[in-house]
């Protein structure tokens, strides 16, 4: 018989399947049980397999938000603090737990925010609660719209800046969870374009309202976001000119061979690819702007997005005294160097280094509930594989630990293919497929290496 007090997140994009809900669009009636959903069907935002989904429990407590006060302090309402919390939830009923967040404090899905525009989605179209409805569900105190100004860690203090002034919050135990912020390479003439970045939904608001509905984006960046934002914008109709100075797209996940085969469906799509190249000069004209390339390639734009990366946000940590090099440090307990903070999802650096994706995040949010809750229990991952979204050519990349030493060994036929990367003694380190051979993913991935290992102790 189905748990009624079970939903199912998936863990590529976090969206959550309700069985009370289903998914008529999907042809699932509302009231199926997840075991009952054929095997075929495959989620609807970022089209993964059944597989991929997780059980986790439905938001229990429909109590009125915390008022207490805190002992356990989450910055950050992102999957990673939520996640955390709904977690100790599970653990503990009553523990008195706030969450400070610079944004609105919604519940939504933040890999779907590059390939929303392709669905039609507007920002409040992928929010799935509000901020004072997670906060009854949880029973928590959550102060959006409030940003974190210094941690004073001998007093176990926070300074809080809000619209209505500055306040002090004090903590037992401390949890960063606050993301990472994107990168932006400027170039000569960058202060007479506006560079947009989308990192999360408020940015998405931004972003969708200001490009409308027919614009041509150069877009900078052809690594794993890049390549899901023009998918995305291409499919929606939009021009798209993408620029990266790697020779493929890619080119750290891919062996070339798949990557030409990504860019070739991307061209097929309508975009524009300048591989090889970044910008060397932008220049504003009476109809739109120029991006002038380091090969003086000359491309005309309305529009700009950068897509080169993230930068974990440790900046807060760093002037506390804790210890950061990528990210914010943390050992196998996602401990800090203070024995009363702890961080994890973007904004830390475990020992793998960081770990920006849903599944490794939802890992994290586990073994840390159970070290808060009294159970310590150091994180392990196995080899995990991400699906990226780009339809054109679907992908699913599980790639070696940053340093390996080896080589692809590639089986291509047309556009389904399988690259295994090979170590110098032989042994399988990681995997890329695309076509229909993403269907191997969770087999492969089964002979690979784990993240991190379980520990010994």
């Amino acid at each position: 018989m189905s748990d009624p007090t079970l939903c199912y997140v998936c863990t590529e994009c976090g969206w959550i399947y309700d069985p009370a809900q289903g998914d008529p669009d999907g042809g699932i009636a509302p009231g199926t049980p997840f075991e009952d959903i054929p095997d075929d069907w495959v989620c609807p935002v970022c089209g993964v397999s059944k597989d991929m989904f997780e059980p986790m429990q439905k938001d229990a407590s429909e109590t009125s938000s915390s008022t207490a006060e805190p002992d356990l302090v989450i910055v950050g309402s992102g999957l990673a603090g939520y996640s955390l919390a709904k977690e100790v939830r599970k653990r503990d009923a009553e523990r008195a737990i706030m969450i400070i967040t610079a944004d609105g404090g919604e519940v939504y899905s933040k890999p779907m925010l590059s390939n929303a525009l392709a669905r039609g989605q507007s920002a409040d179209d992928l929010v799935q609660k509000d901020a004072a409805s997670q906060a009854k569900d949880l029973n928590l105190d959550i102060r959006s719209r409030a940003r974190v100004i210094a941690i004073d860690s001998k007093a176990r203090s926070l300074r809080v800046q809000r619209v209505s002034g500055e306040e002090q919050v004090n903590y037992q135990t401390l949890v960063l969870a606050m993301g990472a912020d994107p990168r932006v390479f400027p170039a000569e003439g960058s202060e007479q374009v506006e560079i947009a970045t989308v990192n999360d939904l408020d940015d998405y608001r931004l972003w969708r309202d200001r490009i409308g509905k027919q614009s041509h984006i150069l877009l900078i960046g052809a690594g794993l976001i890049g390549c899901e934002f023009a998918n995305d914008l291409a499919s929606a109709g939009f021009g798209v000119s993408m620029v990266d100075p790697a020779p493929w797209p890619l080119s750290r996940l891919l062996p070339e061979a798949m990557g030409e085969r990504l860019n070739r469906a991307l061209e097929n799509l309508g975009c524009t690819l300048y591989m090889g190249n970044t910008v060397a000069r932008y220049e504003k004209t009476a109809s739109g702007y120029i991006a002038y390339l380091n090969d003086d390639t000359a491309v005309h734009f309305d529009h700009v997005l950068s897509a080169v990366g993230l930068q974990a946000r440790k900046q807060l940590a760093s002037a506390a005294g804790l210890k950061a090099e990528q990210g914010i440090c943390v050992d196998r307990f996602l401990q800090t160097s203070d024995e009363h903070i702890y961080a994890l999802g973007d904004c830390a650096q475990t020992e793998a280094g960081p770990l920006p994706f849903i599944a490794p995040l939802l890992a994290q949010s586990r073994a840390l509930a159970a070290t808060l809750c009294g159970e310590k229990t150091a994180l392990s991952l196995p080899a995990l594989p991400v699906v990226v979204k780009t339809p054109a050519l679907p992908l699913v990349v599980c790639p070696p630990k940053p340093g390996s030493q080896g080589d692809w060994q590639l089986e291509l036929d047309g556009d389904d293919g399988q690259a295994i990367f090979v170590g110098e003694q032989g042994e399988q380190l990681g995997f890329a497929l695309c076509g229909a051979r993403t269907k191997q993913q969770r087999e492969l991935a089964k002979q690979m290496p784990a993240l991190i290992a379980e520990s010994e102790s």
